[in-house]
């Protein structure tokens, strides 16, 4: 909409810039990819909000966005990158991109949450996640820009820097953070799923992949995983809610669950059957019980 030097940020293409940079893919490589959802909306909700939200739960979909009460939205990224479903390989923290059907996916996840406050957005450091949270505030009704805060360096702090403020309050900032990152694979990482149970057998690959504490080798258990997780979520994410910020998390199938572990208070023996479905209900997530209380609530 402006024109505006914003030659070190990092921002997403705009949607009139993004179909030529499908078209570039598509004369790289016509691979099509058949995948399912897995978008995951997760609200906090006050306490002198309640009542609302109570009448707003029996508002059609549309209708329910419009509410400003929501302070927190996990939205996990789509399983859809081109090593897991062209080869069906073990991907963990390799970094690569979604395929055309995850931008897709990524951008029908904007429409669904467009009517949403955000006022910061976490990712982990992976490229997927940092996609899906970019493609998905393109479609912001309030046209916010995304803007990723690089803090790894002095200088890359420096450069990154935005010193307009009316800039600023046209942008929403990107917190980038490898501690939100998917589960480690170890030596699992780029092999084929189905050679790797051929060649260890299928049930100690299926420890490796669905149990709580036997990590892979030189890879992360789901608990290690949730360590790292769930301290981020409690020392960085927890005290902008605490500050009233509307905060959106892109991160991962593991880092999510881990963290749904630490608000629903799930046992081990109950994580590692959780399954973030797509089923279109609210759910409560973390305590208390009662629904008139304040507490942790959740659209999947």
């Amino acid at each position: 909409c402006q024109r505006l030097c914003l030659t070190n940020q990092s921002i997403p293409l705009s949607l009139t810039s993004l179909p030529q940079a499908l078209n570039l893919q598509d004369s790289l490589c016509s691979c099509q990819q058949n995948v399912s959802r897995s978008i995951h909306h997760f609200v906090i909700i006050p306490q002198e909000g309640r009542e609302t939200y109570q009448r707003l739960k029996q508002l059609p979909l549309r209708h329910q966005f419009l509410t400003t009460l929501l302070s927190c939205l996990l939205l996990r990224t789509p399983s859809l990158t081109t090593l897991r479903k062209n080869q069906n390989l073990f991907t963990g923290c390799v970094d690569v991109p979604l395929t055309e059907k995850g931008v897709e996916e990524a951008i029908e996840a904007g429409k669904r949450i467009s009517n949403i406050p955000i006022d910061v957005i976490f990712t982990s450091s992976l490229i997927r996640a940092q996609m899906t949270a970019m493609l998905a505030m393109i479609q912001h009704c309030r046209k916010k820009v995304p803007i990723i805060l690089h803090n790894e360096s002095d200088q890359a702090k420096s450069w990154s820097q935005v010193f307009s403020e009316e800039t600023k309050d046209q942008s929403v900032p990107v917190i980038p953070a490898w501690q939100l990152n998917e589960r480690m694979y170890g030596e699992l990482q780029g092999l084929n799923k189905q050679e790797t149970a051929e060649r260890y057998g299928k049930q100690q690959v299926h420890e490796w992949r669905r149990s709580y504490d036997i990590p892979p080798p030189e890879g992360e258990s789901l608990e290690m995983c949730a360590e790292r997780a769930v301290a981020y979520f409690v020392e960085n994410i927890e005290p902008k809610l605490a500050a009233g910020k509307n905060v959106m998390v892109a991160a991962h199938g593991n880092s999510l669950r881990s963290i749904i572990m630490y608000l629903d208070k799930l046992t081990c023996k109950e994580v590692i059957s959780l399954e973030l479905s797509t089923n279109g209900k609210f759910m409560k997530r973390g305590s208390p019980v009662g629904p008139t209380e304040a507490g942790v609530y959740a659209y999947t």
